[in-house]
């Protein structure tokens, strides 16, 4: 009996190298393990702890990639007062057209303001982003500036008729409010805060109501962009809805 005990031993234990070898194989073997690995770039051992890059295949299984997609309702209110320069009111348009492209047409919904003396709604809530376009081109310059009014209004027809949760004001002015009479700071605050619509403010000049300008845009949520050039408000808006569009 001892005679064939050896040998068996000898088997066993070649066939549990054999086993472990195969199982901590380089990752350059293609065992049914490891052989998806190539897409993951291994990092140094001085790199540990830092992000590794992961390449992942393509989604292939059908299903439906919209699903990902967030809708929003977005109110667009624009300084229309008299001391808007024609350069100024085509920056304001294409601003406000640059939004709109992000507009998918179907869901997403806009609503046009613009304020002089009193505050207008030029187009209500709709997602039809031609009528949205067509109201901003016919902004007219003339007047005082109704500012809280204009984003009050905004506010109100979000409340009130907007379809999405993702809400939000965009207001451009170059100038202090001086002939409001429904909106307050104080009002556009609360609503904001209340109903979860941010206002996001770009202003042109540092005036005196741009620090309560800029605390409502921190208080609601939503972000102050001060003093840009006017080529730059195109951008601003896009980042703007990029922000609203991002889950």
């Amino acid at each position: 009996m001892r005679v064939l005990r050896i040998p068996v031993l000898l088997a066993a234990a070649a066939l549990f190298t054999l086993f472990y070898s195969a199982c901590d194989s380089p990752l350059d073997v293609q065992t049914p393990r490891n052989r998806f690995v190539d897409r993951i770039s291994i990092p140094l051992a001085d790199n540990i702890g830092t992000p590794i890059s992961i390449i992942l295949p393509p989604d292939t299984s059908g299903g439906d990639s919209t699903a990902q997609q967030v809708h929003f309702s977005v109110a667009l209110v624009v300084d229309a007062s008299g001391s808007i320069t024609p350069q100024t009111a085509q920056a304001f348009r294409d601003g406000c057209n640059a939004a709109l492209d992000s507009l998918d047409g179907a869901k997403d919904e806009g609503v046009v303001v613009f304020f002089t003396q009193t505050a207008t709604i030029a187009q209500h809530i709709t997602s039809q982003v031609s009528l949205l376009r067509a109201a901003v081109d016919a902004i007219p310059i003339d007047g005082a500036t109704a500012m809280w009014d204009g984003i009050y209004k905004g506010m109100l027809e979000l409340q009130s008729k907007a379809t999405h949760a993702r809400r939000a004001v965009i207001i451009i002015t170059d100038s202090d409010d001086n002939s409001s009479t429904l909106g307050t700071p104080s009002k556009i605050t609360t609503l904001g805060q209340g109903e979860n619509i941010p206002v996001y403010s770009i202003a042109l000049r540092l005036t005196s109501q741009e620090v309560v300008l800029r605390n409502i845009a921190q208080s609601t949520g939503g972000q102050h962009y001060s003093q840009p050039f006017l080529s730059q408000i195109d951008d601003i808006c896009r980042d703007i809805v990029h922000k609203l569009k991002t889950p």
